[in-house]
């Protein structure tokens, strides 16, 4: 697992144990969920917000991720007229 990131720099390695967490831990929830008969537990409701919680997380992660890399193209391309704007927060 760690080879399919080794060369990837530090934000990317971040964004993929991210990914791989949030799966895992809305998998534990699915099974937690699936065996909550047969593990005697009655309310489940705790673990209903999990999922969006996880998800939520993952997104602004993802946003931080394909910002971060327009900002980094815009100073590879030397578009200086742009990255005034974009620092800015304007949009596209």
């Amino acid at each position: 697992m760690e080879r399919a990131v080794s060369g990837r720099g530090f934000t990317d390695k971040m964004y993929y144990y991210n990914f791989l967490a949030v799966h895992v831990i809305v998998g534990a929830v699915t099974a937690l969920t699936a065996l909550s008969g047969i593990l005697g537990i009655t309310d489940m409701s705790a673990l209903a917000s999990i999922p969006p919680c996880a998800y939520a997380e993952l997104g602004i992660h993802t946003g931080f991720v394909v910002w971060k890399a327009k900002v980094e193209n815009c100073r590879k391309n030397k578009d200086a007229g742009r990255m005034e704007s974009l620092m800015e927060g304007e949009q596209l």
